[in-house]
């Protein structure tokens, strides 16, 4: 024996096959004519398993071509070995035979590739044995294909391009959409992107399946959803191991459908025309953990609460927090569409009738540009009501041009986010937040509890529920029938919508007598605002 490294194992493995060849070649002397014994071929197949295997993982750690095939089934093929050979001394003082270093891997996340797997993904054809049927774990139950880790997986051959080169692509054709939070959606869509390649691999856009989609989905139920609660520090796999207690709040299901989910698929996707694939999420369903915290949803505010909003928004002297609660309640429109409305978006569409309408393309100082109106039934416009020509907001409003209604909101660097922030202090201020165990209930009186509100008032003064669905911004039909004729409120329509009855528990006379002129020249400063 030679005194290198790995002198011992390459002895162990030449007395383990010269003993099987002396015993073949003795039972050829003394036994010529009997048959071999079942039991004495396993063996000798163990061996064998055993010494390829060895071999194998020699070649590949000495840098020289392997079989990865074999390689990649180390364990698998190394137990079905022993199993072969358990009743053979010759086993006795082997030494665990160890593939070359990887990173750590889960238990459900072993590299095992099942014949569904080659099979389907046209990978090389190699005769499998059938305890490469199906992969399975320790105790001999199966893995399913979600729990196995995605980023080794073989996959079919391929002449389109990976994931990485179609993001910048992708990226490219959704900013032309524009909007005034592009750079920020995309920002944050690049960084979905990212993690899911990280967690799951980078392959090429036609070989994911909705097991990669699953598995990325069952890592990331551990994943923190508070950004700020995340160890910039620490490695994506790292965050996810630190946090499989749960100490931190995972993701909510909204935030994995509409926001991980959705990014992914579309990216891939968006490969398609191009490729000439099809679609490798068609019809899959993808299970959302039980963790997942459901949307929650707005419950109704009631009179007194209603009050309190009113009037601490005028106390608070600021035009947004006077105008937007009460723009909310009558109209039932999305806070994100009521900012961006400008003097010049508020006409007289009938007679005596004014609308207010906010469309994506609109022309902001010199430079046309798109805002954030959520869907195309959205940029439809909506009937205000008489109380507001009453109280001189729409003559106000009018004169405004092409300024903003909130400059105080549009002026920041992203509108949308801060308006919703500044609603939500008004609304704690005003007493409305949620009570004790409601949080985590799932439910919450919030800003868009005005347009639900809004929504109920209209249902209950008896308005078509075509018409409802139309002032609210929704779609105008739910059927064939619904979608013909005009999909805005009509004349007739709007007559009966800008007289609505008002709550007679609701004091609106707080309302009257203000002064827009004034109020609109007043600027939010640092701090909690100067009540009134």
């Amino acid at each position: 024996m030679q005194d290198d490294d790995d002198s011992e194992m390459r002895a162990l493995e030449a007395v383990i096959e010269m003993k099987g060849e002396l015993k073949a070649y003795l039972r050829m002397i003394d036994r010529s004519d009997a048959p071999i014994p079942t039991e004495e071929l396993q063996k000798a197949a163990g061996i064998r398993d055993l010494v390829g295997l060895s071999r194998e993982l020699e070649r590949q750690a000495q840098g020289e071509p392997f079989n990865e095939l074999i390689v990649g089934h180390a364990d698998m093929l190394k137990q079905s070995a022993i199993a072969k050979l358990s009743a053979s001394s010759a086993l006795s003082d082997l030494a665990p035979i160890q593939a070359a270093s990887a990173p750590p891997q889960s238990p459900a996340q072993k590299s095992v590739v099942s014949r569904a797997d080659i099979l389907h993904r046209n990978t090389e054809a190699q005769e499998l044995s059938d305890e490469w049927d199906m992969p399975r774990d320790a105790q001999g139950k199966l893995i399913p294909a979600f729990e196995l880790d995605r980023r080794t997986v073989r996959r079919s051959k391929s002449v389109q391009p990976k994931l990485s080169d179609v993001i910048p692509t992708y990226i490219a054709g959704r900013r032309l959409s524009g909007g005034a939070n592009i750079a920020r959606d995309l920002a944050t869509a690049e960084s979905r992107l990212a993690l899911f390649i990280e967690l799951i691999g980078d392959h090429r856009v036609d070989t994911y399946v909705p097991a990669d989609l699953q598995a990325f989905v069952n890592l990331m139920q551990y994943w923190p959803g508070d950004n700020n609660q995340r160890d910039p520090d620490l490695t994506p796999w790292q965050v996810i191991e630190n946090n499989r207690d749960l100490h931190l709040k995972p993701l909510a299901k909204t935030t994995f459908k509409d926001g991980y989910l959705a990014v992914i698929k579309a990216a891939i996707r968006s490969a398609i025309a191009g490729g000439g694939f099809t679609d490798p999420f068609g019809g899959a369903k993808i299970r959302i953990p039980k963790t997942a915290e459901s949307p929650r949803r707005a419950t109704p505010i009631g009179a007194s609460k209603m009050n309190n909003l009113f009037k601490t928004g005028i106390e608070s002297g600021l035009i947004e927090d006077i105008m937007l609660p009460l723009l909310g309640h009558l109209t039932s429109r999305r806070l994100g569409l009521l900012i961006h409305l400008r003097g010049n978006d508020i006409r007289e569409q009938f007679s005596n009738i004014w609308v207010g309408q906010v469309t994506r393309l609109t022309h902001i100082n010199g430079i046309w540009t798109t805002v954030p109106v959520k869907t195309e039934d959205s940029e439809r416009y909506f009937v205000l009501h008489d109380f507001l020509k009453e109280i001189g907001f729409i003559d106000w409003a009018t004169r405004q041009g092409s300024n903003f209604l909130f400059p105080n909101i549009m002026n920041l660097k992203d509108p949308s986010k801060s308006g919703s922030s500044y609603m939500q202090r008004l609304f704690k201020r005003a007493g409305i937040k949620p009570k004790a165990r409601e949080e985590s209930g799932g439910r919450r009186e919030v800003f868009h509890s005005l347009r639900s509100g809004n929504i109920q008032d209209m249902r209950e003064s008896g308005v078509d529920p075509r018409e409802r669905r139309v002032q609210a911004g929704h779609s105008a039909g739910i059927d064939e029938h619904d979608l013909y004729g005009f999909d805005v409120a009509t004349e007739k329509e709007a007559r009966k919508l800008k007289v609505l009855p008002l709550d007679p528990e609701i004091d609106y006379s707080i309302f009257r007598g203000l002064d827009f002129e004034a109020i609109a020249n007043r600027r939010r400063v640092a701090g909690p605002p100067k009540r009134k």
